[in-house]
């Protein structure tokens, strides 16, 4: 389930690069799910757990990957991950409601970036301690969270 927090949250990591060329295991790379998220998202293939195809940059180090693949495997990877869900981009929405089937993550969100629509997403909103019930919930929340006060 993703436990999110709509709003700014200071303790929230913004910095994903820093944060992910500092924190992963090698390891990682060697795991076919998060292969799959790196190729879906960066269109890159993990040669091996140094060594990752790019289409457009040729062979690169993960350190190379984008911020919202970084951020996808450490929400993967790590149970203490917290992450502003404002480093991800769209193409992420899958990938983040697959993870939270799989485990318990907790994420905040800054932006009106995500939205998660058409994806059966289970979530929780940390703001009021209710359940996020659909796109529709989620957008209320967010609009009412991220940009005023929530009325109801």
């Amino acid at each position: 389930m993703l436990n999110i927090y709509f709003g700014y949250d200071e303790e929230a990591i913004l910095s994903i690069d820093k944060y992910f060329n500092n924190t992963y295991d090698e390891e990682w790379l060697d795991d076919p799910f998060v292969r799959k998220m790196v190729y879906d998202i960066d269109g890159s293939k993990v040669l091996d757990k140094f060594c990752i195809q790019s289409p457009v940059l040729g062979q690169i180090s993960p350190e190379k990957l984008s911020g919202g693949v970084k951020a996808l495997i450490c929400m993967y990877k790590m149970d203490d991950f917290y992450v502003d869900l404002i480093v991800c981009g769209k193409n992420c929405e899958r990938w983040i409601a697959e993870i939270a089937d799989k485990k318990e993550i907790y994420a905040s969100l800054s932006g009106y970036d995500l939205d998660f629509k058409g994806l059966n997403l289970r979530a929780k909103c940390l703001n009021d301690d209710s359940e996020i019930c659909g796109y529709e919930d989620w957008v209320l929340k967010m609009c009412a969270y991220v940009g005023g006060v929530y009325e109801g």
